[in-house]
């Protein structure tokens, strides 16, 4: 295990549920700052610390809802906020209250959007943290050599949770100095183009040759490289061109660019690639996310060796005794991935949801998972799919019986078919955040967007090309095929498929401006009766438009009088 890890767990108990504002101190102030800067192990446990702080990471209260799951016997994940997700159909012991304001629209001023703590509170506490560190590492007894990298690894720590808000919020709150309580009066919400400018700014010089090093040792993996700044300049900048962000005055491209740029430099220097296992190569796609290391991966929240994400296997006998199944992907997900050889099944959907089949793909809704492509069994279990090792047994999805299968579907992305999680087995779960895929995505997305002609398309196929072959898809794609609106409905399909349960589904159809029409519908699954197949709502849902970004907590604004509310709110 390597040195962030090893003192990661004992500093994770320092990241309580504290709801309080963003002026209040960090738990390391328990410690005064001359003590901790005086001493070479608490200066560095501090950086250890922010890198903590990069999740919002839930220990306690079984069964709450986070931005990406909680440490007991549920796993509710942020694409359940999402047409991807439905989280609350097969909990026994009622809705997930976090989950069920954001499928009902129910997110207001006073309700915090993530249970236990507000993204808002928990990334503006980690922001004083490294502004107090970078202020103070200097007068700590390490090398200089040692002072420079860790100011560098802070001042990226403190440009990811800056991206962060930015993806929740909007318009932020921007300060490289601890935080004067008294300030009140001064501290203000920037414009979003000055926002946006200071994230890309920090990231752009972070990726300047020397600053970070491209990679990392053993000992040190999981500390930011310069792709991993190169890559986050990228997604910064593309979530800034979109239609959410328009008013932030970014191109397409200035986004297409810097994800090229990203791209260019992997390329050059052999950084960054696509994960490929050559033992299994149409397993590729689901082995990358328990191979710890891997030149795909840029930047993971790092987590011990273990088996808590089959908590989303079927919560009865034989996959998991006595366990609240709170994550459950849809059919609208089910229905987006294509068939084998690249052609879609599912063109459109009637007014009653029922799904328009596209005859000449071969899919067969009564034999629906056949011919499909490879990353939908690496990802979801469904009917009639059998899991190797379940209690030192195979076990096979039947949801024929009367059990409570929820929406017929399970998530088995992070999982390790090669363990068995009942008889002790462990394998890593590290909780990928940027990964080298993504980067190709965000390039053909913005590409296609710059302009509207055959070679933006072109290059815009040629990315998604080799993600879809590293999945086993057969066909290539064909520039010519498309117009730049149809291209665009299919990046954001590949993407949707690529990338689900991973954090990027709920803030893309809000950056898209989509969500409005996602998620009016009501979350679709799966049942068998009388033998065949049927299609079956779990839920209703409604969505207002405000919730395309997330409202601050009152406190901030009623006690900072130029911290302005999200509009809506």
């Amino acid at each position: 295990m390597g040195k962030i890890l090893k003192i990661m767990f004992a500093c994770l108990l320092l990241l309580g549920c504290n709801t309080e504002g963003l002026m209040d101190s960090t738990d390391l102030d328990d410690l005064t700052t001359a003590k901790v800067y005086s001493d070479v192990e608490y200066t560095r446990k501090v950086l250890i610390d922010s890198y903590g702080r990069m999740r919002d990471v839930i220990s306690t209260n079984q069964g709450s809802f986070g931005r990406f799951f909680n440490l007991a016997n549920s796993c509710c994940m942020l694409d359940n906020a999402t047409d991807d997700g439905a989280g609350n159909t097969t909990r026994t012991a009622g809705i997930v209250p976090g989950l069920q304001v954001f499928v009902t629209a129910g997110i207001t001023a006073v309700t915090n959007p993530v249970a236990q703590t507000h993204p808002w509170t928990f990334y503006y506490r980690a922001i004083r943290s490294v502004n107090t560190f970078i202020a103070n590492v200097d007068k700590s007894p390490l090398e200089e050599a040692e002072k420079v990298s860790s100011k560098n690894q802070a001042r990226f720590l403190r440009a990811y949770y800056y991206h962060e808000l930015f993806r929740w919020f909007g318009p932020l709150v921007i300060t490289e100095e601890p935080l004067d309580p008294f300030a009140f009066n001064t501290t203000k919400r920037e414009t979003l183009e000055h926002t946006v400018q200071f994230i890309v700014d920090e990231f752009d010089a972070l990726s300047q040759e020397g600053v970070l090093p491209d990679a990392w040792d053993d000992v040190n993996y999981g500390r930011p490289t310069r792709g991993t700044a190169l890559a986050y300049k990228a997604r910064t900048l593309l979530y800034a061109a979109s239609p959410l962000f328009e008013d932030s005055g970014v191109t397409w491209d200035q986004a297409a660019q810097a994800a090229l740029d990203m791209i260019n430099y992997s390329e050059s220097g052999g950084w960054h690639e696509l994960y490929y296992d050559a033992t299994e190569p149409l397993r590729s796609y689901s082995r990358l996310f328990n191979e710890r290391k891997n030149k795909e991966i840029l930047l993971s929240y790092i987590r011990p060796y273990n088996n808590d994400l089959y908590n989303n296997f079927p919560a009865f006998n034989p996959w998991n005794v006595n366990k609240e199944e709170t994550t459950c992907p849809t059919q609208w997900l089910v229905d987006s991935y294509d068939m084998a050889d690249g052609s879609q099944p599912i063109v459109g959907y009637n007014s009653d949801f029922s799904p328009i089949i596209n005859s000449a793909s071969g899919y067969n809704d009564q034999n629906p998972y056949a011919n499909r492509d490879p990353r939908l069994a690496q990802t979801i279990l469904y009917h009639g799919l059998t899991w190797p090792k379940v209690n030192g047994t195979p076990a096979t999805v039947d949801i024929s019986t009367a059990l409570k299968w929820g929406s017929g579907y399970f998530l088995t992305k992070w999982l390790d078919n090669r363990i068995d999680h009942i008889t002790g087995g462990t394998t890593s779960m590290n909780f990928i955040m940027m990964r080298y895929a993504e980067v190709l995505l965000n390039y053909a997305e913005a590409v296609n967007e710059s302009e509207n002609s055959a070679a933006a398309r072109d290059k815009a196929v040629v990315k998604l090309n080799k993600i879809r072959s590293r999945g086993g898809i057969t066909n290539q794609l064909i520039g010519a095929d498309y117009t730049q609106s149809s291209l665009r409905d299919r990046i954001r399909k590949e993407r949707r498929v690529e990338l689900c349960f991973e954090e990027h589904r709920f803030f893309d159809i809000r950056r898209w401006k989509i969500a409005k029409d996602v998620m009016i519908r009501p979350a679709m699954g799966i049942t068998i009766v009388s033998g065949k197949f049927v299609r079956i709502q779990l839920d209703s849902r409604s969505y207002n438009e405000r919730m395309d970004l997330m409202p601050i907590p009152n406190n901030e604004t009623n006690n900072a009088s130029l911290i302005f509310q999200t509009p809506g709110y």
